[in-house]
């Protein structure tokens, strides 16, 4: 089993050896199962490939005998482990043993058929692998029916206790060298050709996050960005490589180097945390003209209200705090993030996280559920030795014009979400 999992991974490693492009299959999964399913199985008959060839050992009568033994002993043996698992499935839990009970049902008009199909044929026929299937074929169809439904839940489960093995005896059937060979072949073609295909459409497209960052404070914009980021293999560069516009709307000469971009710093991703921790790379780009604000236009901000000393601890201090959204009127969501020695807040029953071992006493804490009119009001309990760094995030649905065209000029099979983060740090 350990070669169907390691094959697969060789081959995709080998493929983007001479290719450029990642996933070319995620538009087209007729592609992968080409590529990564014949190889798979072949990993699976290749342990069995020795025991096949003494089992089907040409000419020789004591080798009909151990091939008859052993087709007889698994067939029976798997009707007596179904019949074992339904008896006690239904002892314990009634209805528990319908799976088991109609395996073991099959399998026994499947045995008397396959004993009339050899009498009439070769026993390693394909007829013979064939019939034997189809005679199975409702209890198959109805555990791969239940099994669909149930793989997500049931995933970890079979991981840590292992699923039952399929007696449907034709693993020494297919164990050929010919038919292994067969199967590397196809997983090779799929893999040559996989380049030619663009990986992504509509229907399955790429996602990219874009976010214009404005660092604030107060009320005035200290620089205004852009950030993009990508969730899976192919990265930004082979964005930019098949969308031209893009870049030169941000005014990146033909033919620069990557080298030469800066990655998004930490923290500018904060108002959609933890959905950054799954980005493969994210890159900052400067949008190069200053923003004015408008005359009716007021930013998110914090408000300092009130500090109050704690009588019994002089070492303590509560910090009354208000959170204007300004004049925005689309925030999908207000991020704090809390770093210093902080001993309480308003928020979650006034109890605090646990915080990440070896990491900085720091705390996440998303806003949501209020009309952008009404201000956010709460206080934080901290020691006086140090003060509190606070940093605000929020993020707002509106996008202003130059945002709006550059988002247009991502292609049908980009899918980009964009919106505007208000980002600003506080010491209090």
């Amino acid at each position: 089993m350990a070669l169907a999992l390691v094959l697969p991974v060789l081959l995709a490693v080998i493929r983007l050896l001479p290719a450029t492009t990642a996933m070319s299959w995620f538009a087209h999964p007729w592609l992968a199962v080409l590529t990564y399913v014949p190889i798979s199985v072949a990993g699976m008959l290749i342990p069995r490939i020795s025991v096949a060839e003494k089992l089907m050992a040409s000419g020789s009568i004591d080798a009909s005998g151990n091939m008859k033994r052993f087709d007889w002993g698994s067939r029976w043996g798997a009707v007596a482990m179904y019949s074992f698992g339904a008896a006690v499935g239904t002892h314990l839990i009634p209805g528990n043993g319908f799976f088991s009970f109609i395996w073991a049902c099959f399998l026994l008009a499947a045995n008397s058929l396959l004993k009339t199909i050899q009498a009439k044929f070769r026993r390693s026929s394909l007829l013979n692998f064939s019939l034997y299937a189809l005679s199975l074929a409702v209890p198959i169809l109805i555990s791969l029916y239940v099994g669909v439904m149930l793989w997500q839940t049931l995933q970890e489960k079979m991981g840590m206790a292992g699923s039952i093995p399929h007696p449907f005896v034709a693993g020494i059937w297919l164990a050929s060298s010919r038919i292994v060979l067969f199967l590397v072949s196809l997983s090779i073609l799929g893999a040559s050709v996989s380049p030619q295909f663009f990986p992504y459409n509509t229907y399955a497209p790429k996602r990219i996050l874009l976010q214009r960052t404005f660092s604030t404070q107060g009320q005035r914009i200290l620089g205004a960005d852009y950030d993009l980021a990508v969730f899976d293999a192919n990265s930004l560069p082979f964005v930019f490589k098949n969308v031209e516009a893009v870049p030169k709307f941000l005014g990146l000469e033909p033919g620069f180097s990557w080298k030469t971009v800066s990655k998004s710093p930490s923290g500018t991703w904060m108002a959609i945390y933890p959905i950054s921790r799954l980005f493969v790379e994210s890159y900052r780009f400067s949008a190069g003209n200053k923003v004015v604000l408008k005359d009716d236009q007021r930013l998110p901000h914090i408000i300092l209200q009130n500090v109050k000393e704690d009588i019994l601890n002089p070492d303590r201090k509560r910090i009354y705090v208000e959170i204007d959204m300004g004049s925005l009127h689309e925030v999908w969501a207000s991020v704090l993030n809390i770093t210093g020695p902080l001993t309480s807040w308003s928020f979650s029953d006034e109890r605090l996280p646990e915080v990440v071992n070896g990491g900085p006493p720091s705390y996440i804490c998303r806003l949501s559920g209020k009309d952008t009119s009404e201000n956010w009001k709460f206080w934080l309990e901290a020691n006086t030795s140090k003060p509190l760094q606070v940093d605000l995030a929020v993020l707002d649905h509106e996008l202003d014009d130059d945002t709006r065209t550059l988002l247009h000029l991502f292609p049908s099979w980009a899918a980009t979400i964009a919106g505007s983060t208000y980002l600003s740090s506080y010491l209090i």
